[in-house]
């Protein structure tokens, strides 16, 4: 039995992957800051909760990541913690960089001294990336992120890798465009629309107020999400992948489809506010996952549209 421990459990994307490792085997340890007032209700909506093995870690305390290491020997690492709000890194830039940063550096370090051989894989982000106009982008692409966010993300990822070239530590980096179901948090964008239309719809509310729809990004299903982790989490190939659909829709698209899945007109029910705008935003990006696909065989299995289609019937 493998064993797989994934920090970050109780987010969208680890409750996805612990069903995954465990229906392929594995014994999973979870961590959360404390899980008596963590939000398991993902892993309960999966049906796995009480599968996962529950300890509670402070990230920024470095003998309790030793000793998490040293009770549960992981062969495998899943670094899928710290805030994932690009909105509330402009709001709160110390407190994001810090908590999205300073852990990563602090397992690698760990791993480093040791010399393990666990593999360690980092979620990273395509907001990295930062605006490339109309460029195709991938892993060879330069990176110039926009908000605190994106340059804590590009933190962790250059320290990743540089802990692989400088000190042969087993890291790689997975670079992730945005993906959904229906246990992402309330706050993101996309869960934001479809409650606001789900409102509307119900007649409880009249409008929905967006700030700017015309930004165009690359959606994935996070199942599919937790698959391109799996393969690149157990190969033997320590590198790094961008995982994505290889294909842009709009957010005007996503309220589109929303809406006429709710039979609402767009043009009668969204308002748009500025003061909802980002300080500084990426207008659009273009991926190539050609890499994940060809080294590892992957491929999403649920396109744009059925994404929210999904997110709207799962509402429904």
């Amino acid at each position: 039995m493998k064993t797989a421990l994934i920090i970050g459990a109780s987010g969208q994307t680890g409750a996805y992957l612990s069903r995954l490792l465990l229906a392929s085997g594995y014994s999973v340890t979870g961590t959360s800051r404390n899980w008596a007032e963590s939000q398991t209700w993902r892993l309960n909506r999966l049906g796995v909760l009480e599968d996962v093995k529950q300890i509670s870690l402070s990230l920024h305390d470095l003998l309790a990541l030793e000793a998490a290491l040293d009770s549960e020997a992981p062969e495998e690492i899943y670094y899928l913690a710290g805030p994932s709000s690009v909105a509330a890194s402009f709001r709160e830039p110390t407190t994001s960089m810090s908590e999205i940063f300073d852990p990563v550096v602090s397992l690698l370090e760990i791993l480093k001294r040791r010399s393990s051989a666990t593999h360690f894989v980092n979620a990273a982000s395509t907001d990295c990336f930062g605006n490339h106009g109309n460029s195709l982008l991938d892993e060879q692409s330069p990176m110039k992120p926009v908000s605190p966010y994106g340059i804590a993300k590009t933190a962790t990822y250059l320290t990743t890798q540089n802990y692989r070239e400088a000190f042969g530590v087993n890291s790689r980096n997975a670079i992730l465009t945005n993906h959904e179901s229906p246990l992402r948090g309330p706050d993101f964008v996309t869960q934001k629309i479809i409650s606001g239309l789900r409102a509307i719809h119900e007649g409880r509310q009249l409008t929905l107020s967006l700030g700017n729809t015309a930004i165009a990004r690359d959606w994935l299903w996070a199942d599919d999400v937790a698959q391109a982790l799996h393969a690149i989490g157990s190969s033997s190939d320590s590198s790094d992948y961008v995982v994505a659909s290889g294909t842009t829709s709009t957010l005007d698209a996503f309220t589109a489809i929303a809406c006429d899945q709710f039979g609402l007109e767009a043009g009668e029910v969204i308002t748009h506010e500025p003061g909802l705008n980002r300080p500084l935003e990426i207008e659009s990006v273009r991926l190539n996952p050609a890499k994940v696909q060809q080294q590892h065989g992957w491929k999403p299995t649920v396109s744009f549209r059925e994404i929210v289609e999904r997110l709207v019937a799962d509402e429904i």
